[in-house]
């Protein structure tokens, strides 16, 4: 568990697993960065995202059957292929995970963050590169995508990818749909999309020219 005295902007405090400065599954710093938070107001706090994280390693049976676990099941198979044998455990503890809206949306994610909450949180994620540094990043959303590259410094790599620089913080971001936007999520289509952001060693950093 983050300590709070750790955070000044950040509302949710960020996933870290044990192993994700030196992965052993991935060969960058990956950040899996989420959009909003969506839970009951009374379980809404700082450790939101880490619980939800720990439920998922501790689960068992039926777990890719809803919520939270459903979801962690379809960001490893969308990188590592629909038949993966890595496991939460091995996956969480490799990697960071952060959700970019740092207010409570609501209880379903059927109900959108406000153009107040998108523009409130960029301190926060800025705060998150600052600390984590990650080397690559995977954001989940089209919306998600194009609020971050409107409100970074980025280089255009194609349509899905773009390196980004924050305070000294180059990394190479590509977004895929969102797992949880249900006809959209396709692995056909996202798979090989996930699979050159995370894991591919061909995609150059550039940092030098702004966006």
């Amino acid at each position: 568990m983050e300590k709070r005295d750790m955070w000044k902007d950040v509302n949710v405090h960020p996933w870290r697993g044990e192993n994700y400065g030196s992965p052993t599954i991935f060969p960058f710093r990956t950040l899996i960065l989420g959009e909003s938070n969506y839970t009951e107001a009374e379980k809404f706090d700082e450790n939101l995202v880490i619980n939800c994280v720990r439920d998922d390693i501790g689960s068992a049976g039926n777990r890719d059957t809803k919520g939270f676990c459903k979801f962690s099941t379809k960001i490893r198979r969308v990188i590592f292929g629909r038949h993966t044998e890595i496991t939460p455990c091995q996956f969480w503890s490799n990697a960071a995970f952060y959700n970019f809206v740092q207010y409570l949306v609501g209880s379903k994610s059927k109900e959108r963050p406000t153009a107040a909450m998108w523009k409130g949180s960029s301190a926060a994620f800025f705060e998150v590169l600052s600390v984590l540094r990650p080397e690559r990043i995977l954001v989940l959303g089209k919306g998600n995508w194009n609020n971050l590259l409107s409100n970074i410094s980025h280089v255009r790599i194609d349509e899905t990818t773009a390196s980004i620089s924050v305070d000294g913080c180059n990394a190479l971001a590509g977004y895929i749909f969102h797992p949880s936007s249900g006809r959209g999520f396709s692995y056909q289509r996202w798979q090989p999309v996930a699979e050159r952001v995370v894991l591919g060693h061909n995609l150059a950093v550039n940092s030098d020219a702004p966006r």
